[in-house]
């Protein structure tokens, strides 16, 4: 059985919204005349919940691509710490057990 997705425009959403919040619609009612579904799904809340997070001018906008991540001097510190410890710890273990085999070897 094969759902149908429809695509909602930023103005759709906020008009949704503002139907819930100022006009006092419920939010089964503007989902069946905005959406079409003839039981609540719950996406009226979604739509809602994030307009209140973001505010009008922020909110429904697409965030496309990977975060950026803020590289600070410390955690580049950090990273070649953690490198030059995991370097150190395989460095001991086989010059440790290197140094077992060639007692060993002498005796």
């Amino acid at each position: 059985m094969a759902r149908e997705y429809r695509n909602f425009t930023r103005e759709e959403k906020i008009k949704a919204v503002k139907m819930v919040l100022i006009d006092k619609k419920s939010q089964m009612e503007v989902e069946r005349t905005v959406l079409g579904k003839k039981k609540c799904t719950g996406t009226i809340n979604r739509w809602i919940r994030e307009y209140i997070q973001e505010g009008e001018e922020n909110c429904f906008k697409k965030k496309k691509g990977l975060k950026k991540i803020e590289i600070t001097e410390d955690s580049v510190r950090y990273e070649i710490l953690k490198k030059f410890n995991a370097f150190l710890g395989n460095e001991i273990c086989t010059n440790s057990s290197s140094s077992k085999s060639s007692k060993n070897n002498i005796q």
